[in-house]
């Protein structure tokens, strides 16, 4: 999924967003790190997502839960990336809940690393684009007595996979 947020306006100059390059994270986990995350899934649930806190039940039907494998490769170009979404998303595949909450943590705490960190520091006109699917991303938090004004536009594309053929996995394993 391709995502663009353009800033129109900004009063504040110390909007920062973060985006974390989830393939070199990949790249450089640890050996007992990997092995410990194969197998594994995050299942992901708006229902666990604080944007979503005041969505109406017949709102957060339009949104199934969804599981995905932690270690995957890219849908397109088949790279090895790490699939960790949120914080708040739940791992299935390990021995307990508890389990998972701290394999999830050592997950973001290494993706979170300076060395794989792009800082954006917003400005009137800017344009951001990545990819979803292997880039985490947040905006830094910001004290807003209301003298602050913001506008953001976001618009979002989802990709269609290829057709498989014969010799590739099959979608599932992407």
């Amino acid at each position: 999924m391709l995502i663009i947020y353009h800033i129109s306006i900004t009063v504040c100059s110390y909007h920062i967003s973060l985006f974390y390059y989830t393939i070199a994270a990949r790249a450089t986990l640890s050996k007992p790190l990997l092995e410990r995350a194969k197998g594994t899934k995050i299942l992901a649930s708006v229902r666990d997502i604080a944007d979503f806190a005041k969505g109406t039940e017949e709102d957060l039907l339009n949104f199934p839960n969804a599981e995905h494998d932690i270690l995957q490769n890219h849908a397109l170009d088949k790279g090895p990336i790490l699939y960790l979404g949120s914080p708040h998303m739940k791992v299935n595949g390990l021995e307990t809940p508890e389990a998972g909450k701290v394999l999830l943590q050592l997950l973001f705490d290494h993706c979170q690393s300076p060395a794989f960190t792009y800082y954006h520091a917003w400005d009137v006109g800017d344009v951001v684009i990545w990819d979803n699917s292997q880039t985490l991303h947040h905006s830094m938090p910001y004290n807003n007595d209301g003298s602050v004004r913001r506008e953001l536009y976001r618009t979002q594309a989802r990709m269609e996979l290829p057709e498989k053929n014969d010799n590739e996995e099959s979608r599932d394993e992407l």
